[in-house]
């Protein structure tokens, strides 16, 4: 047998790499303010169990083809950004359609932007007229979704800014200031009364459509505290205790590590999960280890997040590979979409997602209800594991040999996914060395099952 080629150093280093982030206390709910309060337990398992998800960034905002929120008041003036609403008519919005998409794309769960920074909502609010009550589609979005949702099996959450730039008790005015809905009164701008207005939004969404989870975003302006975070944390969570709040509900996320990772103080500030947004051209890295719960909220054009008449996609292999790296890192991966502003999906968007979901029927095993390991990420791959299986899930095709940490648990067999062959290996000083079959072209990971005698574990060396 060839002599394994294993880099004990890159190991090392991912390990050291992770030690600010492993070194954090596992996400604490309700953090310093609210030590106490903390979400369901099932619930949380039962999202980590889902491990994929889609997102759409989506509204009259697409009408524009340029990003949505941002592009208010830079590339599009904001009194033409404002006026969307008014020709917003997504007549070929088909909530079942999405769903059935979803299910053959391997998606398990949805968050939909219920809203934006721009502010406007894609449900029927009773606290702003800057909603789809007031569209030419007068469709309640979230509704549709919601039933569509509950008939196919799909876990429903929702995206929501904590900021609002439309709003006149915002501050600062940004993005071309406020809209002219909302009566600019003479102490405005409040934001005492605008975060009144934020729990009203929350609540109802809470409430008329069940929701499992809520991303919030935006938390990164000064006008946003950590006072205020750890209140909305407690309003939610006395509303509905098991929902799963982000950790953007809170301001504890920071950019650290010289790879510009995403790091959550889970002692201090507030939150269920975090949320690691790769951001469009920051080249930050979500794919880096966490013991807490996490997911990866990345979008498949590069450029922006919602409908771009001009995407610049992800390819199928990067979309598979990234996948893999999230969950191998322990995190659920959500990749966002962004529809046509007639509601539906682009042809080159469909048949992307389409490579995903066959790859996922052929190798879901390995990714729903698992958990990143035995092993720490590894030069040129990633593992997880379930009850007495584990996959190893090679995206270097130039690996032929991989020496890893010997588990406590006895490894029974190695098997090949895509030939049903066995995998060489043997144990020797505290490490078993894998013979890996050689990559087949077309196929951007190698999937290998390997099966224990008893439940494995996180490998501690």
């Amino acid at each position: 047998m060839r002599k394994c080629i294993f880099s004990v150093w890159v190991v090392l280093a991912t390990w050291l790499g992770m030690g600010s982030v492993c070194g954090q206390t596992v996400l604490s709910g309700g953090g310093d303010r609210n030590p106490d309060l903390k979400t369901s337990a099932a619930a949380l398992k039962k999202w980590q169990d889902l491990r994929v998800g889609m997102c759409v960034h989506w509204g009259p905002s697409s009408l524009g083809g340029r990003e949505i929120g941002w592009s208010r008041g830079t590339t599009i003036p904001a009194s033409a950004y404002d006026s969307l609403y008014l020709r917003f008519d997504p007549v070929r919005f088909d909530a079942d359609r999405w769903c059935r998409l979803m299910k053959r794309w391997g998606m398990r769960y949805l968050s939909p932007t219920a809203k934006h920074h721009d502010g406007f909502a894609i449900w029927f609010s009773d606290v702003s007229d800057y909603d789809m009550e007031n569209t030419p589609g007068r469709r309640d979005i979230m509704g549709e979704l919601k039933k569509a949702c509950d008939r196919h099996g799909i876990v429903l959450g929702a995206y929501y800014s904590n900021l609002d730039w439309y709003h006149p008790d915002w501050k600062p005015y940004n993005h071309g200031g406020p809209g002219l809905l909302f009566p600019k009164r003479d102490d405005s701008p409040n934001p005492a009364r605008y975060f009144e207005y934020m729990a009203a939004q929350v609540g109802e969404l809470i409430d008329r459509y069940d929701l499992a989870f809520v991303q919030f975003d935006g938390e990164w302006d000064a006008t946003y505290t950590h006072e205020i975070g750890s209140e909305m944390y407690r309003r939610f969570h006395t509303r509905k205790p098991e929902i799963l709040l982000s950790t953007r509900i809170d301001i504890g996320r920071r950019m650290a590590g010289a790879d510009n990772h995403i790091e959550m103080d889970g002692q201090t500030y507030a939150g269920d999960f975090q949320d690691r947004e790769r951001l469009v051209n920051r080249g930050n890295k979500v794919t880096v280890w966490g013991d807490h719960p996490w997911q990866a909220w990345v979008t498949i054009d590069r450029s922006q997040w919602s409908y771009n008449p001009q995407p610049k996609l992800m390819t199928a292999d990067e979309l598979v590979r990234d996948l893999v790296g999230v969950v191998g890192c322990n995190g659920n991966y959500m990749i966002n979409l962004g529809p046509r502003p007639d509601g539906e999906f682009d042809a080159e968007q469909v048949a992307l997602m389409d490579t995903l979901g066959m790859w996922l029927r052929a190798h879901g095993e390995a990714v729903y209800g698992t958990r990143g390991g035995p092993y720490k990420p590894f030069e040129g791959g990633f593992s997880t594991r379930r009850g007495q299986r584990a996959w190893l899930l090679v995206t270097d095709p130039l690996v032929r040999t991989l020496e890893l940490p010997q588990t406590e648990q006895r490894m029974i067999s190695a098997r090949d996914e895509l030939s049903g062959r066995k995998v060489e290996f043997t144990v020797a000083d505290g490490t078993v060395c894998f013979e890996l079959p050689e990559a087949v072209l077309d196929e951007p990971v190698r999937v290998v099952r390997l099966k224990f005698a008893e439940p494995v574990e996180m490998c501690d060396r």
